[in-house]
């Protein structure tokens, strides 16, 4: 079935996206020039919306530092870091989550915006403020970095320092996201008639090529087990299940869709607000105890003003976990050696 405004937006397309036009070589689409069918859909009408915009009335109490020391934080790995500046109303920057990380005792970071590369921002992080520290950066294929971009993603892999990690498949643009929220605003789609875009597979490819890993990010839960398929297919086998279970706007899948996920050796990203939350707490620790803590990794996912900072969330997912049976051992596997093994780090 085509995209609800596929065909309704696609004169629009063209307009936004000077050189959507297909170029041909022998009647074959090449890979210099985008494809004839583009990964950003603009509909028609566009109320303008975008994706923060559910977060220009939150107005919380600024967060505070809570300073909480544990065993946990001795190697931890944090592969969703989010920071300021940015659309939304963040705490920190990333030069002071990357020291506060470094004097907690941390070991990585990987530092998030939805809306653009933070490779170059990771390589000042680690020069200026935590040397010590080992920062990566990300890239979320949404609408402001052209959606499946795969320039995008080779500019990201050959920054300066190459500290570019993590691709996330479209996060909060994605057309899942869009549709289930009832949005009328520019998405990013990864496939049309159950097939993935030949973009996708680009972007695969250059995953491959500069061994980077891949997050699924938003998509809804048959299209993430395709671009895994298509991951394994290429040899790629760093993947993060970007937070299943947060909530079906985002990617929402069965516990058979994610057994399969980890069968592919994908990690299940299990981020702290879900595990301080009394309602959704139990149907993530019993996602943990299904697919077992080998398969899963702990992140913050923090960031925002007035959640905990990234050190303090992480000290109290560890005793929320530790509260529902949790072993010391499988608690590393979750907040230290699964997250670095996602990132390619040694593990002793």
């Amino acid at each position: 079935m085509k995209s609800k405004f596929a065909l309704k937006g696609f004169a629009m397309l063209l307009a936004v996206m000077p050189g959507a036009a297909l170029a041909q070589e022998n009647g074959e689409a090449t890979s210099w020039a985008p494809d004839a069918i583009p990964s950003v859909v603009r509909p028609v009408p566009d109320n303008g919306g975008n994706a923060w915009a559910a977060f220009s009335r939150y107005d919380p109490t600024p967060s505070e530092d809570q300073n909480l020391q544990d065993r946990i934080l001795d190697g931890a790995v944090d592969i969703h870091a989010h920071f300021g500046p940015d659309t939304y109303n963040r705490q920190w920057d990333a030069f002071e989550i990357a020291t506060r990380a470094q004097e907690r005792g941390m070991r990585a970071i990987v530092i998030k915006s939805h809306w653009t590369e933070t490779a170059a921002i990771a390589n000042l992080t680690r020069k200026y403020a935590a040397p010590d520290l080992e920062v990566f950066g990300g890239i979320a294929l949404n609408v402001s970095v052209g959606g499946i971009n795969p320039m995008a993603v080779r500019v990201f892999a050959e920054m300066d320092g190459h500290y570019g990690k993590v691709v996330w498949m479209p996060t909060h643009d994605s057309e899942h996201e869009v549709m289930v929220n009832g949005d009328t605003r520019p998405f990013v789609r990864v496939s049309e008639d159950g097939e993935l875009l030949p973009q996708v597979l680009e972007v695969l490819d250059l995953i491959a090529e500069y061994d980077l890993t891949l997050a699924t990010g938003h998509v809804n839960s048959a299209e993430m087990l395709q671009i895994m398929h298509a991951a394994r297919e290429r040899g790629i086998e760093k993947i993060i299940v970007t937070h299943p279970g947060l909530g079906p706007q985002y990617t929402d899948p069965s516990i058979e869709q994610l057994r399969e996920a980890v069968a592919l050796g994908g990690f299940a990203e299990v981020v702290a607000n879900t595990l301080y939350s009394d309602a959704s707490r139990p149907g993530m620790v019993a996602m943990i105890r299904a697919l077992g803590p080998e398969h899963c990794i702990v992140s913050t996912d923090s960031g925002l003003v007035g959640t905990p900072n990234h050190a303090d969330a992480l000290v109290l997912s560890a005793n929320l976990l530790r509260a529902e049976g949790f072993t010391e051992d499988e608690l590393d596997l979750m907040f230290k050696h699964n997250p670095a093994r996602v990132l390619g780090l040694p593990v002793d």
